[in-house]
């Protein structure tokens, strides 16, 4: 992918749409789960976690169930997205207690489904 390109999609707005779409259809939310959106909803071990990441240009997304809490970070991958010709994320997925559950690079194929990056 061209650099230019690559660097508007980078844009954080349209990274927290990619980072959307995959927590979307990732499969990792329960069907009752919903987004929490204000930071100062989240306990102080999630919020000092997104406030650290937004510090590193990081975008991010949260949300809960009745028994579950996600906490999602992100950062687009310049050199990968322009090695694959796709946005490729950087993602990780933090639960309730503060603990990375998951730490990965995700790419988005032509049909919005999204499958781990090999390294």
């Amino acid at each position: 992918m061209e650099t230019v390109r690559l660097r508007r999609i980078q844009e954080p707005s349209r990274v927290e749409r990619l980072l959307d779409a995959y927590v979307t259809r990732s499969r990792v939310l329960g069907p009752d789960a919903h987004q929490i959106r204000d930071p100062n909803a989240l306990s102080k071990t999630l919020r000092d976690i997104l406030t650290r990441a937004v510090r590193q240009g990081q975008v991010w997304t949260c949300w809960e169930d009745r028994a579950r809490t996600w906490l999602f970070t992100c950062d687009m991958s310049l050199d990968l997205s322009r090695e694959r010709g796709a946005p490729v994320l950087q993602v990780n997925r933090y639960s309730e207690d503060g603990g990375l559950d998951e730490s990965g690079r995700w790419i988005a194929d032509p049909h919005g489904m999204w499958s781990r990056c090999a390294d």
